[in-house]
C-alpha cells in the first residue's frame, strides 16, 4: 500500500457494524487448526482461468491465484501491505526509483511436470506474457506499460521486454521510464502475472491466437491442479469442477502459508439460496463466488446461524454503467438525469439492507486512501446527493438535456444485467426507476458469469446499461479503483473494463501524471481528486460500498483474507 488509510469520522456506523465479524476474521487460525482434510467451496459462477497471467477476478484469486502461485509479493489475510512470497525482501530502488532491483527465495519449486526451482528468467517471462495477445492479461499496460520495452514487445518489434533482466537466477531487475508506484511499492508485483511461468515449458502452449498455458499450468504455491504425466491439466472440468491437492514440491520453509487442507474441491453452478443453506447446515462448506446470498437467506444465516458468517469491508463499489458511445448517453445531462432518479437506498434493500454496505457517493470506498478528498460521505453534486432519488431533479436534467418533457422519447435502449438473485432484484429495480423517466429498456438477463464477459466488457455489443457492475482494489492503492475504469488507454476489445469507454484526453494525462508519484499523501489527494472529477462526468453512478459476506459449516476453522473479502483457503482447516 503507498498510502495509509484511517477510520474517519463517516466511517464509524459501518465499522461497527463491522467489528464481530472482524474478531471472527482474526480468530481463524487459532488453536483448533489442524492439519489434513478436504473442503467443498460451493459458488454460482466458475473461474475466470487457470493462467495465472490472465486470473484477474475476485473468485480466480481465492480458487487459484493466492492458494497455487507465489507472485513475486502477496497479502497475509490481515495485513493492508505486500509481503514478500516468492520474493526475498522488499524491493530496493535506485536511479530516482526507476530502477527496482528484487531479490527471489531459494528452494521455491514447480509442481510436477516441470519439477525444479523458480528463477528470475521464468519471473522475467511470466511479466513479458502478460503482454501477448494469446493471454490477453486485462491489467499489464495500466501497471508495467512503464516497464522500458514494453511497448515494443507488445507490438511485436522485440523479443523481449529490454527493461526487464535476470543477471543470475536470484535477481530481477526492472528499469521504468518514469518512476511509478505502484512497482515501487510492490504494489502491482502482487498481481498473479507476476509469478513465474517457466520459459522452454510454456512457450509452446503461448504460440497461436489463445494460449492453451491454463491446461497444462504448472504451480508454485502450497497446491496444484491434478494433471498426468504430460502435464495435461485433469483436475479441471469448466463450469463443473475444479480440485486442488497438495503441490509435493512445496517447502514450508519457503511460505508463511500454513497449507491445512488435503484437498479443496470448487464445485460451479450451485443456486444461491441451497448453496447458503447446505453451507450453514451442513459439514466442511464455505461459499466461493457470492459476495451475499439472497436477502431472505441472509436474514435467516444472521438471526440462527450468526457465528458462521463474516463480513467484512469489500474495498469495493457497485455501480450502473452508462456506454457514453451509446445514445442517449452521449449527454452528461442525460448520465445525471439517471443518478438521480437512482434510489440507492432502495438498491441496497434488494442485497439485503445496511448490513450488506452503505450507500456510495463516489468510487474510492471509506478505507483506502483518497477517500476524503473524493468528498468522503457527502456528495458535491446534487445528482448524487439524495440517496432516495428525485424524479423532479432527474426531469430538470433531462430537459437540460432536451427533452422538454423531462422523459425520455427515443428508441430503446439495450441493458444487460444478471438472471439469478439478488443481482436479478437490483436490476429489476434499476428497471423500474429507469422507466420513470419514460426509457423504454431491452432488458436482457443473463448467466452471472456472462453479463460481463460476453456482453458488457465488449464494446462492439454496444450494450447502453450495465446494471450489476462491480469493482474491487487490485491493491490497497486507489490507482485500481479509478485508472482501470476511466483512463483511455485501458480500453480494450475483449474483457474491457473501461464500461462506459470514457477517453478523455485531459483526464487520460492527469491519471498519467498521478500514476508517477511516490509519496502516498500526493497520490492519495490525486486520486481522490480525480475521483471527484470523473463523478461529476456520471459515466457510472456508484450506488453502494459494499460488504464480503462469508458463510461456513460449523467444523470448518475459516479464515476470510482482508485483501480480497474470501475465504483464504491456504489458512482454512477443519475443525
Amino acid at each position: 500500500m503507498s498510502g495509509t488509510t484511517s477510520m474517519r469520522a463517516g466511517s464509524r456506523a459501518l465499522l461497527a457494524i463491522l467489528l464481530p465479524a472482524l474478531a471472527l476474521v482474526a480468530a481463524g487460525c487459532g488453536s483448533s487448526a489442524k492439519k489434513g482434510g478436504a473442503l467443498t467451496v460451493l459458488s454460482q459462477g466458475d473461474i475466470q482461468s487457470l493462467d495465472p497471467g490472465v486470473e484477474y477476478s475476485q473468485y480466480d484469486y481465492m480458487a487459484v491465484a493466492m492458494p497455487t502461485q507465489r507472485a513475486l509479493y502477496g497479502w497475509r489475510p490481515g495485513d493492508r501491505k505486500p509481503s514478500p512470497d516468492l520474493a526475498a525482501a522488499m524491493p530496493q530502488l535506485s536511479n530516482g526509483g526507476k530502477t527496482i532491483t528484487i531479490k527471489l527465495k531459494s528452494g521455491v519449486r514447480f509442481s510436477p511436470p516441470v519439477n525444479r526451482e523458480a528463477t528470475s528468467k521464468d519471473v522475467k517471462y511470466a511479466i513479458e506474457r502478460t503482454f501477448l495477445p494469446s493471454v490477453g492479461n486485462g491489467y499489464a499496460p495500466v501497471y508495467f506499460g512503464d516497464i522500458k520495452g514494453a511497448v515494443a514487445f507488445q507490438n511485436g518489434k522485440a523479443k523481449h521486454i529490454s527493461g526487464i533482466k535476470a543477471p543470475d537466477p536470484h535477481t530481477l531487475v526492472i528499469k521504468t521510464k518514469k518512476p511509478v508506484g505502484v512497482l515501487t511499492t510492490a504494489n502491482a508485483l502482487t498481481l498473479p502475472g507476476s509469478a513465474p511461468v517457466p520459459r522452454g515449458y510454456a512457450k509452446k502452449f503461448d504460440r497461436g491466437s489463445t494460449s492453451t498455458y491454463a491446461q497444462h499450468v504448472v504451480t508454485t504455491g502450497p497446491y496444484m491442479i491434478p494433471n498426468d504425466r504430460a502435464g495435461n491439466v485433469t483436475g479441471w472440468v469448466p463450469s463443473k469442477r475444479l480440485v486442488l491437492v497438495r503441490n509435493p514440491n512445496w517447502r514450508k520453509g519457503t511460505d508463511d502459508r500454513p497449507a491445512y487442507l488435503d484437498r479443496i474441491v470448487f464445485l460451479a453452478g450451485n443456486d444461491l439460496s441451497v448453496a447458503t443453506r447446505r453451507i450453514l447446515t451442513g459439514t466442511s462448506l464455505v461459499n466461493g463466488d457470492f459476495a451475499a446470498p439472497p436477502v431472505a437467506d441472509f436474514k435467516l444465516a444472521l438471526e440462527r446461524y450468526g457465528s458462521q458468517v463474516s463480513i467484512t469491508p469489500g474495498d469495493s463499489f457497485r455501480a450502473v454503467t452508462l456506454n457514453t458511445k451509446v445514445k442517449p448517453f452521449d449527454n452528461v445531462n442525460v448520465r445525471k438525469a439517471v443518478a438521480a432518479i437512482l434510489d440507492r437506498n432502495a438498491l441496497i434493500a434488494t442485497r439485503g439492507g445496511p448490513r450488506i454496505g452503505q450507500v456510495a457517493t463516489h468510487y474510492i470506498s471509506p478505507y483506502m486512501p483518497g477517500y476524503q478528498v473524493a468528498g468522503g460521505l457527502k456528495s458535491p453534486y446534487d445528482f448524487m446527493s439524495n440517496a432516495n432519488g428525485s424524479l423532479a431533479l432527474a426531469k430538470s436534467y433531462m430537459r437540460k438535456a432536451g427533452y422538454a418533457s423531462g422523459t425520455y422519447n427515443g428508441p430503446p435502449v439495450l441493458m444487460v444485467g444478471d438472471n439469478a438473485s439478488p443481482a436479478k432484484d437490483t436490476g429489476e429495480a434499476i428497471q423500474s426507476e429507469l422507466q420513470q423517466l419514460g426509457f423504454k429498456l431491452n432488458y436482457q438477463q443473463v448467466p452471472h458469469e456472462v453479463a460481463n464477459s460476453k456482453f458488457c466488457q465488449v464494446p462492439k455489443q454496444n450494450v447502453a446499461i450495465c446494471p450489476n457492475w462491480g469493482w474491487a482494489k487490485d491493491f490497497y492503492d486507489s490507482q485500481s479503483l479509478i485508472d482501470p475504469l476511466f483512463n483511455g488507454k485501458n480500453i480494450t476489445q475483449t474483457l474491457n473494463n473501461n464500461l462506459p469507454q470514457l477517453d478523455d484526453p485531459q483526464l487520460n494525462g492527469a491519471m498519467d501524471r498521478a500514476e508517477q508519484i511516490p509519496d502516498a499523501a500526493s497520490r492519495a489527494k490525486a486520486w481522490g481528486e480525480l475521483d471527484r472529477t470523473i463523478t461529476g462526468l456520471a459515466v457510472e453512478i456508484p450506488w453502494i460500498w459494499d460488504n464480503n459476506v462469508n458463510e461456513r459449516s460449523k467444523n470448518v476453522n475459516g479464515m476470510v483474507n482482508a485483501f480480497d473479502g474470501t475465504w483464504d483457503v491456504s489458512y482454512t482447516s477443519i475443525k
